[in-house]
């Protein structure tokens, strides 16, 4: 009830429905075009996870794609060799084939890790980010957290335990109540004497 508010919890069940739409497309797309565009989920799955490897194997996607169909235009109009066309299919199939198995599992593994970060904890007001040193810092118009200043280090003040504001006022209240308890408990005491002279 006074505490602070509960963290949302990560979601663990199954992918949302545009999630899985857009993994449709680009699995569909390096089958649909027979290989041509195995190198689109690549792209994809670079865009997602901004890694070097992810950039450098879309490049080498894309590379072998655009040369397998440079050598097939090429080559379309004399006659080939049957183990040359078994090399060739073989190769727009592995392509594709790769192409979406390694989309796929770099794509999931994307999503799981992302489930998997801790959500920070929604202290403070809103429009406050709170920074790894507990320092709160506005957010920009667009949501996203300003850049945090680092401040000089300040020394250390001895630790006084917190004390919330509530237990404050409780403690004024009951001052305030035995105060007029005991000036009640003197004029009381006065009446009461002076009754008993009369």
């Amino acid at each position: 009830m006074y505490g602070p508010p509960q963290a949302p919890q990560p979601q663990n069940g199954p992918a949302s429905g545009g999630l899985i739409a857009l993994r449709v497309l680009f699995v569909a797309l390096p089958l649909l075009s027979c290989g041509f565009l195995a190198w689109a989920p690549m792209l994809r799955l670079a865009i997602l996870t901004r890694a070097v490897r992810d950039w450098v194997f879309f490049g080498l996607a894309f590379v072998a794609a655009t040369a397998l169909f440079v050598y097939m235009g090429v080559t379309g109009e004399k006659e080939t060799t049957d183990l040359e066309a078994v090399i060739g299919v073989g190769a727009i199939l592995a392509l594709g084939a790769g192409s979406v198995a390694y989309y796929l599992v770099g794509e999931i593994r994307y999503y799981d890790r992302r489930r998997a970060m801790p959500v920070p904890p929604p202290y403070g007001p809103p429009g406050y980010v709170y920074g790894p040193n507990g320092s709160a810092a506005t957010t920009t118009p667009s949501g996203a957290p300003a850049p945090y200043i680092c401040a000089a280090p300040q020394p250390a003040q001895p630790v006084q335990p917190p004390t919330a504001p509530r237990i404050e006022q409780v403690r004024a209240e009951l001052d305030e109540l035995s105060d007029l308890l005991r000036k009640d408990g003197r004029d009381g005491r006065d009446g009461g004497e002076g009754e008993g002279r009369r």
